[in-house]
C-alpha cells in the first residue's frame, strides 16, 4: 500500500483552488502540493509498518485554526484510502446531509472526476469495488458496515444522543486490513463537545508528544503532535502556518462585527472556550444612548411616523415582563428604540392585561406594525390583539429565528447601527444579559436560573429589532396598491389597526 504523502505525489489528489508557492497567489484547480508541516504529519500518521501491516494509529485527530485546509486533509485522505484499499467502504459523516456533500464528499468526488469517475449524489464505488459514500447522523442506516476508513467533520457539533450514537456504531473495525477514523476539526465548547473533548484530553492535554514531530510547536513551544499510546493520535494546532493567512486576513476577522471574541478564538486561534459569554460590553450600550427619549412623550418628533415593531417578553411568575419598541430609519441605515416598558412581579405575578392595555395605548400615538412575542406565556393575549386588527409574529426563544435576532442586535451594538436612550433598568437588561451558544447557534440567557438579574428587555429589544429591519421600516399592514391596466378599480382600502382602535376605544372627536 503506496503512502498518503507517495500517494498525492503521484497520482496526485485534484484541488478546485490551488495555491502557486513560488507566486504566491490561488490559481487554476491542479494537484495539491502540501507544505513542509503537513507533509510529516501525515506521512507519519499514514504510513504502513513494514513488519506488521497496519497503521500506526486507528484513530487521527487533525485540528487546526480556520483556512488551515482540514476539510481538504479528508477529502485527500478519503480518495487515497479508497485508491488504495480493495473493495472496502469509505464514510464522510457530518451533522447533516447538507454538510456531508457540501465538504469533504464533494472534495473527494472533483477529485475523482478529474481521473475519469463519475459519482451519484450521496455515493460513488470505484473501479476496484470500494465504496465511498456521504452519511449525515443515521446512525441505524450504517449498522452492520463493514467501513474501514470513516471521515469526521467538525466533530464538535456531535452534541446530541443520535450523533453519540452514531460515533459508537461507526467504531473502527479491528477484523478488517486497515481500520482508520479520522477526524478534522476545530475546537468545541466546554461542557458541550464531549466527544472531541474525551479525544483532546486524553491523547493531548494527558498524552505524551510524538518524538519525530516533537520541533512542531505551538506559540508557547509546546509540541502540538501527541499521542495517548492507545492508538490515537492529536495533532492540535493554535498557529496559523498557511502563507494566505495574513495579517490582513485576521485584522478584517476581528474587525467584522459579526465575530464575537470568542468566535474568533475558536475559529482562528483553534482555542477551546465555553459556551457563554457576555452578550455584549456595556460599552456598546452607552455609546449607542444618544436620543432624548421615548417618541411616546414628543408630539414633534418625526419618529412617530415610523412604523414600530414591538417586542413582548413575558413571564407570569417571578420574572418580569417587557415591551421594547423598535423603528428602522431605511434613510439613515438605523434602528432606534422608540419606547419601553418593565413590569415587576407584584406578589409574584404579571398581570397581563396591564400590558395588554399598555400596547392599546401606545397605538393611539404610535404606528404598530407588528407584534413580535414569544408565545410561551403570550399565546391568549396575542390572539385578543389579532382579532383587534394587530399583526402578532411568534419568536419562539429556542427557534432559529431568535438566535438569528440575539446575533442581529449583537451586530447593530458592534456597528453601531442602533440608537437608545438613557434609561437605567433598560440598560442592566443588556448588561447582565449573556449569550449561551448550543451546536453553534447563539441565544440569550442569565447568567444562572438562580440569578437575580434580569434580561426580558433584552430579548424583547432583540425581537423588535430583527423585525423592524426584516421588514425594511414598510408599514406592512398596508396593502401594496398596484394599478391594473384592464380595469378602472385598480385599488382597494383598508383600516389601520390604529385606526380600529380608535373607533373601539376613542370618541369620535378624538380620533385623529
Amino acid at each position: 500500500m503506496k503512502p498518503l504523502v507517495e500517494w498525492v505525489k503521484d497520482p496526485g489528489f485534484w484541488v478546485k483552488q490551488n495555491w502557486d508557492w513560488e507566486r504566491g497567489r490561488w490559481t487554476e484547480p491542479g494537484f495539491i502540493r502540501l507544505a513542509e508541516h503537513e507533509a510529516r504529519i501525515l506521512a507519519h500518521c499514514f504510513t504502513l509498518d513494514p513488519v506488521e501491516e497496519r497503521f500506526p494509529y486507528t484513530t487521527v485527530v487533525l485540528s487546526a485554526p480556520k483556512k488551515s485546509g482540514k476539510t481538504t486533509w479528508a477529502a485527500m485522505i478519503g480518495s487515497w484510502y479508497a485508491d488504495q484499499v480493495v473493495a472496502t467502504e469509505v464514510y464522510c459523516l457530518a451533522n447533516d446531509e447538507e454538510q456531508a456533500r457540501s465538504r469533504v464528499f464533494e472534495d473527494i468526488t472533483y477529485d475523482l472526476l478529474q481521473k475519469g469517475i463519475k459519482s451519484r449524489k450521496s455515493e460513488v464505488t470505484l473501479p476496484n469495488g470500494t465504496l465511498i459514500k456521504a452519511l449525515a447522523g443515521d446512525y441505524r442506516g450504517v449498522a452492520g458496515s463493514r467501513h474501514g476508513l470513516t471521515l469526521w467533520d467538525e466533530l464538535w457539533g456531535y452534541t446530541s444522543d443520535r450523533s453519540r450514537r452514531l460515533w459508537a456504531e461507526m467504531l473502527p473495525i479491528p477484523t478488517v486490513p486497515y481500520p482508520l477514523r479520522v477526524v478534522v476539526t476545530y475546537a468545541g465548547f466546554e461542557g458541550e463537545s464531549e466527544l472531541l473533548w474525551n479525544l483532546y484530553e486524553e491523547a493531548y492535554l494527558k498524552g505524551t508528544p510524538v518524538p519525530e514531530l516533537e520541533d512542531i510547536v505551538n506559540e508557547d513551544g509546546e509540541p502540538v503532535c501527541r499521542t495517548d499510546g492507545k492508538g490515537t493520535f492529536v495533532y492540535w494546532d493554535t498557529v496559523p502556518r498557511k502563507p494566505w493567512q495574513t495579517q490582513e486576513y485576521y485584522e478584517q476577522q476581528l474587525a467584522d462585527p459579526s465575530l464575537r471574541p470568542m468566535d474568533f478564538l475558536r475559529l482562528h486561534r483553534n482555542q477551546w472556550v465555553t459556551s457563554e459569554e457576555e452578550f455584549i460590553a456595556i460599552q456598546y450600550w452607552d455609546k449607542a444612548a444618544v436620543l432624548n427619549g421615548p417618541v411616546i412623550y414628543d408630539t414633534s418628533d418625526d419618529r412617530r411616523n415610523l412604523p414600530v415593531s414591538v417586542g413582548v417578553d413575558a413571564s407570569t411568575k417571578h420574572d418580569t415582563t417587557a415591551v421594547v419598541g423598535c423603528y428602522y430609519d431605511a434613510s439613515r441605515k438605523k434602528v432606534g428604540i422608540a419606547f419601553h416598558r418593565i413590569w415587576k412581579p407584584a406578589g409574584g405575578i404579571v398581570d397581563l392585561s396591564e400590558v395588554e392595555d399598555y400596547i392599546l395605548t401606545i397605538a393611539k400615538v404610535c404606528h404598530i406594525n407588528t407584534l413580535v412575542y414569544d408565545p410561551t406565556q403570550l399565546h391568549q393575549m396575542m390572539t385578543n390583539m389579532a382579532k383587534r386588527g394587530f399583526k402578532t409574529v411568534e419568536f419562539s426563544q429556542n427557534s432559529k429565528q431568535m438566535s438569528a435576532a440575539t446575533q442581529h442586535l449583537y451586530e447593530l451594538f458592534v456597528g453601531g447601527n442602533i440608537e437608545v436612550y438613557p434609561n437605567d433598568e433598560l440598560r442592566n437588561h443588556i448588561k447582565f444579559a449573556k449569550v449561551e451558544i448550543k451546536g453553534g447557534v447563539p441565544r440569550l440567557t442569565k447568567s444562572s436560573k438562580r440569578s437575580k438579574n434580569k434580561i426580558d428587555a433584552a430579548v424583547a429589544l432583540a425581537m423588535a429589532a430583527y423585525d423592524a429591519v426584516q421588514r425594511g421600516g414598510v408599514d406592512t399592514t398596508k396593502p401594496i396598491i398596484i394599478a391594473s391596466p384592464f380595469s378602472d378599480a385598480t385599488a382597494f382600502t383598508h383600516k389601520t389597526p390604529q385606526q380600529i382602535l380608535e373607533e373601539k376605544y376613542l370618541p369620535e372627536a378624538l380620533r385623529s
